[in-house]
């Protein structure tokens, strides 16, 4: 900040009226404060009329603190009142009548400093609102049809893929388990001697069977019982492969097969062996 005493200014630097800042010709703001620089024009005072440096006769505005070209500090500086406009309003110096009234900073009443206001960065540019989405447009039944079975589509094939993957993982023994597709089907020897089969292989269900056997003929007769225990079989023989993979743990898929397999020739065995005992028996 210049004094009143030392004041030598180059043509490439201005001050702030706020703060006195120096500061270079070509800014928009101060460095410092952030107040704008300008100088102002006579012919076009501002609201508040126009202040003149004591030191270089420089006009400012009546609220500034500070001379914008030389820096001094404006606090007895003599206000500036242009009467008229134009060429007829030229600035003279405070001693010389003719369109110009003088007084001293201060003095008078009328003279009161603005609020400043606020400042705003020349590089800041304010933002663009903000564009309202377009409109879409209705969809067609046709096309709402064709996205709902695209999705049935996609849902079914990661079911099918997941059904896969789970194929191929031993999971025997559990609850979730899945029987492979290869090994789904009909049991034989879970049909035709339910009661041996479901123990061995951990089909505790199977058991039940024997109960066909033990109910007095007063509430079934033989045919009744009979024909119950055949659809009691099937039902075993539908789903025993699927129960005997879950009710124990297997150490292949392969060996599970294997055992299947070697039960259903035990039960074509002991059947035969029956068709041709009992009618012994019976004569």
């Amino acid at each position: 900040m210049a004094s009143d005493q030392d004041i030598k200014k180059s043509g490439d630097t201005q001050f702030c009226a706020h703060c006195g800042t120096e500061n270079s010709r070509d800014v928009y703001s101060c460095d410092r404060c952030g107040e704008r620089i300008y100088l102002p024009d006579i012919n076009l005072p501002p609201p508040l009329g126009l202040v003149e440096c004591q030191q270089c006769l420089t006009a400012n505005e009546a609220r500034a603190s500070y001379c914008v070209k030389c820096g001094s500090s404006l606090s007895n500086a003599a206000r500036i009142s242009v009467l008229g406009g134009g060429d007829g309003a030229r600035r003279a110096p405070h001693s010389e009548p003719g369109g110009i009234r003088v007084s001293q900073r201060g003095r008078d009443p009328a003279v009161r400093r603005a609020p400043e206001p606020k400042r705003v960065s020349p590089d800041r540019v304010p933002s663009e609102p903000a564009k309202p989405p377009p409109a879409t447009r209705a969809r067609q039944p046709e096309q709402e049809q064709e996205q709902r079975d695209a999705d049935r589509a996609k849902a079914g094939e990661q079911e099918r893929q997941q059904a896969e993957s789970a194929e191929g993982e031993n999971k025997s023994g559990t609850r979730s388990a899945r029987l492979p597709q290869s090994a789904r089907g009909w049991n034989t020897a879970a049909f035709l001697i339910g009661p041996v089969w479901g123990p061995a292989n951990g089909v505790w269900i199977g058991v039940i069977g024997v109960a066909f056997f033990f109910i007095p003929d007063s509430l079934l007769n033989l045919g009744l019982r009979f024909t119950l225990y055949l659809a009691y079989g099937a039902f075993l023989g539908f789903r025993g492969n699927e129960m005997a993979w879950r009710a124990r743990r297997w150490a292949s898929l392969e060996q599970f097969m294997k055992v299947q397999q070697q039960w259903m020739l035990l039960a074509l065995v002991v059947n035969l062996v029956l068709l041709f005992v009992i009618p012994i028996l019976t004569r």
